[in-house]
Parts: C-alpha cells; sequence; structure tokens
C-alpha cells in the first residue's frame, strides 16, 4: 500500500512539476502527449517512424498528430497513409474521406454572410450540386460557382456549374502577365505572346499549321482603302513590299445624263494608280477602259491619261476613243454600241475628271442614267 501512494505521489508531483501529461509514455514532449503504439524513446525526442502515431496538444493549445510540433490549430503529418474519415485506400494518400451514402456531398465548406445569416457554399466536394454528376466546386455568393469541375467527364468550369467542354469559361478572359488586370472584350479573350493552332511551337502572333477557312468576310464600303496580303514561301503573310504598293479602292456611283458625281476620293498623295472604270446597261453591253493616274498634290502634279479599254459589242469597233482634254481631264467615247431601253449608242460616252489630287469625278455624257464603278490600284 505505501508502495503505490508513493508511485501515486511521485506521477503527481511529475504532472505538477513539469505540467506534462504522458500516456504511454513516461517522455511526453508536450502538455499532453499519447504515444499510440507505445514505443518512444524513455529519453530525448521520437524519431519520424515513433512519433507517426503519436498525438499531442501543445503549449499554445495547438494539436498534431504524426507531428511533435505542431504549427496551426490542427496541424497532421501523415507518415504514407491517409488521415481518414470513412474507408477506403488510404496508401499514399494525404487525406481520405469517404461518405456511404449516395449522392451526398464529401465536404463542404461554408460560411455564413454577415449581413443576412445565410450559409453559403465556398468549396465543396460533390455537395448535391445541380444534381446530375456531382462536382468539385468553388464559389463566393449563394448559388454560383466560380470554380466547378464536373466529377464525370472532368470538364472544367469558369463562371458556370455544369461545364459542356474540358474547359468552358462563361465570361472574358485576360492570358498572361502582360494583361493582368486589363479586362477583356465581353465573352472575348485578351492573350498575350504567341497563339498556336495545331502547333506546339508557334513562331507568329497566330500560327495555325493546317488549312484556314473564313466563312464570311465584310466588304470594305465605299472608297475605303484595302491592302492586298501576300504568303511567303513558310505561309507567313505579308502586306506587299511596300505599305502602299497594291492598294486598292473601289466604288461605284451612279449619275444621271449630263450629271457629274465623285467616283472616286481619298486617294494618297504621291501614288501612281491603274484605274479600271466600267459601265453597264440594261442590255448586256460593258465597257471597260483603263486609266494612269498620278496623285502628287505638291505643283498640282496630278493627272489621268486613258490607256485602252474593251467593249463587249459585235461589232469591230471593241475600243474607245480617248481625247486627252488637259493634265487632269480625260474624255471617252464609245462607238457601236446597239440602242437599248431608249438610250442611243452613244449612252456609254463619259468625261473624268482630276479637281484635286485626291479626287476623281465622272460627267454622265450620254443620254441614260447608268452605273459608273472604279477599281483604283496603287503601283507604286
Amino acid at each position: 500500500m505505501k508502495k503505490n501512494l508513493v508511485i501515486l505521489a511521485m506521477m503527481l508531483f511529475s504532472v505538477i512539476a513539469f505540467s506534462q501529461v504522458g500516456i504511454n509514455t513516461t517522455n511526453p514532449q508536450a502538455i499532453f502527449h499519447i504515444d499510440g503504439a507505445k514505443d518512444n524513446p524513455v529519453t530525448g525526442t521520437p524519431n519520424d517512424a515513433q512519433m507517426a502515431n503519436d498525438f499531442i496538444v501543445a503549449s499554445t493549445g495547438w494539436v498534431g498528430i504524426g507531428n511533435l510540433t505542431p504549427s496551426a490549430n490542427l496541424h497532421i503529418l501523415n507518415r504514407g497513409n491517409a488521415t481518414s474519415i470513412g474507408s477506403g485506400e488510404a496508401t499514399n494518400t494525404g487525406l481520405l474521406i469517404e461518405n456511404p451514402v449516395t449522392n451526398s456531398a464529401l465536404l463542404s465548406i461554408l460560411r455564413t454572410t454577415g449581413t443576412t445569416g445565410v450559409k453559403q457554399l465556398v468549396m465543396g466536394i460533390n455537395p448535391n450540386f445541380n444534381g446530375n454528376n456531382g462536382v468539385f466546386a468553388m464559389t463566393r455568393t449563394p448559388g454560383g460557382t466560380d470554380f466547378a469541375m464536373d466529377l464525370t467527364s472532368g470538364n472544367v468550369g469558369i463562371a458556370t456549374g455544369s461545364p459542356a467542354n474540358s474547359l468552358s469559361v462563361n465570361g472574358n478572359t485576360s492570358i498572361g502577365n502582360g494583361y493582368a488586370g486589363t479586362v477583356a472584350p465581353t465573352n472575348g479573350a485578351i492573350i498575350q505572346g504567341n497563339v498556336g493552332i495545331a502547333t506546339n511551337a508557334p513562331t507568329n502572333t497566330l500560327d495555325v499549321a493546317g488549312s484556314t477557312r473564313v466563312r464570311t468576310m465584310d466588304v470594305a464600303a465605299g472608297a475605303t482603302i484595302i491592302t492586298p496580303v501576300y504568303s511567303d514561301t513558310n505561309g507567313v503573310l505579308n502586306k506587299a513590299v511596300s505599305n502602299t504598293y497594291g492598294t486598292v479602292i473601289n466604288n461605284t456611283v451612279t449619275v444621271a445624263p449630263g450629271g457629274l458625281g465623285i467616283l472616286v476620293t481619298g486617294i494618297s498623295n504621291t501614288g501612281t494608280y491603274k484605274a479600271a472604270v466600267s459601265v453597264v446597261n440594261s442590255c448586256g453591253r460593258i465597257a471597260v477602259a483603263e486609266y494612269y493616274v498620278t496623285s502628287n498634290a505638291f505643283n498640282n502634279a496630278f493627272a489621268i491619261k486613258g490607256v485602252d479599254g474593251l467593249l463587249n459589242t459585235d461589232t469591230t469597233s471593241k475600243g474607245p476613243t480617248f481625247t486627252e482634254v488637259n493634265r487632269s481631264t480625260t474624255s471617252v467615247v464609245w462607238s457601236g454600241i446597239p440602242n437599248c431601253s431608249g438610250a442611243t449608242g452613244g449612252a456609254f460616252n463619259y468625261t473624268l475628271t482630276m479637281p484635286s489630287a485626291d479626287i476623281i469625278n465622272v460627267t454622265n455624257n450620254g443620254d441614260a442614267t447608268l452605273d459608273y464603278r472604279i477599281i483604283l490600284t496603287r503601283i507604286f
């Protein structure tokens, strides 16, 4: 009896003196220490294998499992097998959570809003979200989904809880450090760097390894200047050798007999052009004439001159007759045109005039209202 009292007194003295309690160990490493396998040394610090089955409460109030120096409120250090909630394969798993109830949540992390007290999902794994397949979801607002992964298909959604593709983004995106914080257009994307399609090593801003199809292209309105695009031997698209060479302006104007219309405007200064002007009547006759044009405004050095043409008539008179009135005026006369819809054979006659370096006007010298079309291509 005396012996038992002595042992009890020693234990109480140890607890009071050192304020540490050990279960299955006479060498507690913290305020409260359980050695699950009773394999810790009598003195010194347990090694990793020995502390793998230990549980401690430190003087800070922090709890360690498999870890004698916790650095958070709960610090679990796994030593090969999972920390498990439920059953399942735990080998080499950090945390194993299992819910045997069908279609129920594995993990739901909620918060309560400060204004309404409503519990709001912050993160969940299969939290019965949107029914069907189950998802891993993160959100900031009740009922919303900022990030979701469909647990059946593996599809990932951003701003959508039902991703239909490997990556579904409901909104705009910005890719690259250089555009961080830049707002992309609605449902659009801003991408920094080269983009490759069917290639993992793009060398240009857009690198397409394969054929390209454009289903719809806008038609340039009126006198808009169009620059042609060429492809080099590597398939890289370029403008013409010069920044201006090959640019095209096209326009159509309707002019009544004796009237004047602006055929084209906005011609770039100091350029040399080749112009093709066509006129058509309702009987299927077409007259096309070519002209050289210079547009240098310096010292009024702009000019126009007729070159040649073609009329789709049954006679041998298939070309026009040009009259160079002055440096900036050329008249054209067509012969052999059959009468059509009350108009005579002179219906296609007209005069081109340049009142300034950037404008070409047309005067209808015939007796029918006609459409005049010009295609102006820069050659120098």
